[in-house]
């Protein structure tokens, strides 16, 4: 089992050799995971680190693909750290805050590629348990926090400011709100999960930008199988919208805005006492964009987990 693993990591790290992704997200970007939306125990911490890289390399139109005539793939290669910690055995407050080593866009020879690096952004989170029975194997959770934009913003190279999509930092002051649902079958080892989740992004007004991001939806469904009780695969698949993004004057920016689908398969592992890996990859299996856009084409990650008690 060490072994496999062992290759799926490096495939996943040296992946990035040829090819850096980025998803023209605002900000840090955001792999759903169902093991982050339960509450902790009380008195208990949890600290995590993923490495995340992902990858854009087609133009669509709605939802078909098109020839530009030049290529222009976008990438970054991202990595965060997140401090969890059970207040009580209902409330988890979390914080994280993420770094870009390259978020890169190319442009048509002979033109340099945009490069941005440093600082994303930050998040403080607070989740309530509202429901948990054992008896119907059953956990209802709910989330509310805010993202920060500590991060770089602005940013230029040799006078001239980067685009929006390679800046480090979204810019944007962000509200956060979600749900989500965990069971379990009676005397199985099949898990199942779901979650709903909103981000509400500020108006950017900065030196350089006038600019808001469209409210982003995320909608998730998981099966997870636990096949030993230090190894666990699972699948997931998500649905992302983000409405369209608007100007001045609330004018919108018609090429913004998608809905896409994406399947997620993940490995979960328990490499010694309370230290858990995962590695993950989201194929995306739907895409549509608002006018021409550079579609997603991957994004995978590795992320490890320690858990300990405080007490």
């Amino acid at each position: 089992m060490k072994r496999t693993l062992l290759i799926i990591v490096s495939i996943l790290l040296l992946s990035q050799v040829n090819s850096f992704g980025q998803c023209c997200s605002a900000g840090n970007p955001s792999t759903f995971s169902f093991g982050d939306q339960g509450t902790l125990k009380a008195r208990f911490l949890q600290i995590s680190s993923a490495y995340k890289i992902g990858y854009s390399g087609t133009y669509f139109n709605g939802h078909t693909p098109i020839e530009m005539g030049f290529s222009s793939p976008a990438s970054y290669s991202f990595m965060n750290v997140a401090l969890a910690c059970g207040i009580s055995n209902k409330i988890t407050l979390m914080a994280d805050a993420g770094y870009f080593f390259v978020k890169k866009q190319e442009n048509p020879a002979p033109s340099p590629p945009d490069k941005g690096n440093g600082l994303g952004d930050a998040s403080l989170d607070v989740k309530y348990r509202l429901l948990k029975s054992m008896k119907h194997r059953i956990e209802l959770t709910v989330h509310s926090g805010i993202r920060l934009p500590v991060g770089v913003f602005d940013q230029e190279k040799n006078g001239v400011k980067l685009p929006i999509t390679v800046q480090p930092s979204s810019g944007s002051f962000v509200f956060l709100e979600g749900i989500a649902c965990s069971t379990s079958l009676k005397e199985s080892k099949w898990r199942f999960f779901s979650a709903v989740n909103l981000e509400i992004p500020h108006l950017i007004d900065s030196r350089n930008f006038y600019y808001r991001y469209g409210n982003l939806y995320n909608l998730s469904i998981a099966t997870a199988y636990l096949m030993h009780k230090r190894f666990m695969p699972s699948v997931q698949l998500q649905a992302e919208f983000r409405d369209h993004a608007s100007r001045e004057d609330n004018n919108k920016v018609d090429a913004s805005g998608y809905k896409l689908i994406f399947l997620t398969p993940q490995i979960e592992a328990e490499l010694f006492k309370s230290w858990n890996m995962q590695v993950f990859m989201d194929l995306p299996v739907y895409r549509y964009f608002n006018g021409i856009q550079l579609a997603n084409s991957y994004r995978a990650g590795i992320k490890l987990i320690k858990r300990f008690s405080i007490l």
